[in-house]
């Protein structure tokens, strides 16, 4: 069989930070192979049945679900016909990388499922925006204001474990000091300022921090005024990640009281980058922002 694709390379390069990013890179991987099925004319059922995969393998793949065997990859890679030895080579380089250990798995003791996928992929991010409504953004949070709002919520922890969710946040931040790190455009309302979290001293130190990470040029703040967030009828933190490469979607994270929504369906995420760009249209423009910091630490 030919091959299925004239082009020099089978992904969009270059791939950046995504080459760190096993989850990245799964999805990536996924995606290229279901464009390959597709152009060899197969469905996914044929590929399991001429490959003697179990049912729903190559679906499983497809999503990035399911970590794809160097075998199994050159497998794929025959039957859709790829004959060039530097693109099977390059393809085989990925999915060697695709199958390291991820970092947030040394956290999974206190990682919940339903938070995995936006601490997997913001790190792969070239942009990362954000709506918080009731908390400054976690990416922004200093370590004692993270263990206030941990221990503010549902249920009792052990010091254990609010250390080790502590950790992750720090974790999370530090990845994005590299140097090809996510922007970070966050805005939060107006309210949130008013919430003394973890008491005076704690909230002081917080903000002091945002107006430190404000000169920063990879990150930009705003706040929504209550009458703005209050119009754009938003009562849930949102997350979207705008991820540079074609080869994988952009995405959306919305908390919800107990679990959240992650998703890559073009319409959802459009519908809450929209939103997101009004919030940020009738925000305080970052320069106003940093003076109504300024204000408010006058005020501790």
């Amino acid at each position: 069989m030919a091959a299925t694709d004239p082009s020099e390379s089978l992904f969009v390069r270059p791939l950046g930070a995504v080459e760190r990013n096993p989850t990245a890179l799964k999805l990536i991987l996924g995606g290229k192979l279901r464009e390959l099925r597709v152009a060899a004319g197969l469905d996914p059922a044929d590929v399991d049945g001429r490959l003697g995969f179990s049912r729903s393998k190559t679906s499983r793949i497809e999503l990035g679900r399911h970590g794809c065997k160097l075998a199994d990859a050159i497998a794929l890679l025959d039957l859709y016909g790829v004959e060039s030895e530097e693109r099977v080579e390059e393809f085989l380089r990925l999915v060697d990388q695709s199958r390291r250990p991820d970092w947030w798995r040394s956290f999974n003791d206190v990682l919940s499922d339903f938070f995995t996928p936006l601490v997997a992929l913001e790190s792969a991010a070239e942009r990362i925006r954000t709506y918080e409504p009731f908390y400054v953004p976690g990416l922004l949070q200093t370590p004692a204001y993270t263990r206030a709002v941990i221990q503010a919520g549902p249920g009792q922890l052990l010091a254990h474990d609010v250390m080790r969710r502590v950790d992750l946040r720090q974790e999370r931040q530090g990845r994005l000091d590299q140097a090809d790190a996510p922007y970070l455009w966050a805005v939060i309302d107006e309210s949130v300022l008013l919430r003394a979290v973890g008491g005076r001293e704690v909230m002081r130190a917080q903000l002091e921090h945002l107006v430190a990470l404000m000169e920063r040029p990879r990150i930009t703040l705003q706040i929504a005024p209550l009458d703005v967030s209050a119009a754009a009828g938003v009562g849930t933190g949102v997350t979207y990640l705008r991820f540079a490469l074609g080869d994988l979607k952009d995405a959306v994270y919305i908390e919800h009281l107990t679990d959240s929504t992650f998703t890559q369906k073009p319409q959802i995420v459009e519908q809450y980058r929209n939103m997101l760009d009004r919030m940020g249209a009738c925000a305080l423009t970052p320069a106003r922002t940093a003076a109504v910091l300024r204000e408010r630490l006058a005020q501790y």
